[in-house]
């Protein structure tokens, strides 16, 4: 575990995640309970105190800038980033394995809200033609980095700094067609241009248009949800209505499920569900 990643413990409305050879603790509000290994808390490197935008971390010893960390044959790089964040959703590995089971041929992929690359990399990886888009250009700009850390072509990866939203609008009006889309919206955000983020308000017409985007013979489609207030199966729901609406001569069996992170005493912590369809 000493280049990889593993939840330690969660409690108190916290997590302490080994990254590499460095433990944090960050705040969840998720995390409930009380600690299973208190006495193993102490040894954290760095402690994000406070919450999101007013919070900071805190240093317990000199640590890099930035730093790798492994997830199977990945390489991510990983940084102690404002808002608690560290580059890294660790839960998203379990889709990252998905996506690659079930990408048997080559692909041309949208990843949309792709923030640091995880999936890209991986579909990048294997030989899969992936447009990355994000409306952060420090998101891009480390993302670059992840390509660069997993020794990627330098055109493995077509780079579209823009809103997810906006960009799917021109892709359908340009005639674009991806064999895979994958979307990891946040439920609420602004971006860059100030531009607001509902994903209760937002989020149909942009899975309509990616629908429309979908080429004659699909692999998958992935939608990540953060939403408290949306339960999967209305996201599963709204997915099946759209595809019966605008392409239904396309057949998909539709799964929605949590994405747990899993403690190193098994206890699981949900972080948000996932919603796959997968096209025969």
């Amino acid at each position: 575990m000493e280049s990889g990643y593993q939840m330690l413990d969660f409690g108190f409305g916290k997590r302490l995640e080994q990254w590499g050879p460095f433990r944090l603790i960050r705040p969840d509000p998720v995390a409930m309970g009380t600690p299973f290994h208190q006495d193993i808390w102490k040894s954290a490197d760095a402690v994000y105190e406070g919450e999101k935008g007013k919070g900071e971390w805190k240093k317990m010893k000199d640590l890099p800038e930035h730093w790798p960390v492994t997830f199977d044959d990945l390489s991510l790089c990983v940084r102690l980033a404002p808002y608690k964040h560290t580059g890294v959703f660790p839960e998203q590995q379990e889709n990252w394995r998905w996506t690659r089971a079930h990408a048997s041929r080559k692909l041309t992929i949208l990843n949309l809200f792709a923030y640091t690359g995880g999936a890209s990399m991986a579909l990048a990886k294997d030989g899969h033609t992936v447009t990355h888009v994000d409306s952060s250009k420090p998101a891009i700009g480390w993302a670059k980095e992840n390509a660069v850390l997993n020794h990627l072509p330098s055109d493995a990866i077509r780079w579209i700094l823009d809103d997810a939203a906006d960009f799917v609008r021109k892709e359908v009006k340009r005639g674009k067609i991806y064999d895979a889309i994958i979307l990891d919206p946040p439920a609420f955000g602004h971006s860059p241009t100030g531009k607001t983020w509902r994903i209760e308000r937002d989020l149909p017409p942009l899975l309509e248009g990616c629908i429309k985007l979908l080429s004659p013979s699909p692999a998958f489609l992935i939608l990540n949800s953060y939403s408290e207030q949306t339960r999967p199966e209305e996201h599963a729901r709204l997915i099946s209505s759209l595809l019966t609406k605008r392409r239904p001569e396309l057949f998909c069996s539709l799964k929605a499920k949590e994405l747990p992170l899993s403690a190193s005493d098994g206890r699981l912590l949900s972080t948000g569900v996932v919603v796959r369809a997968l096209f025969s």
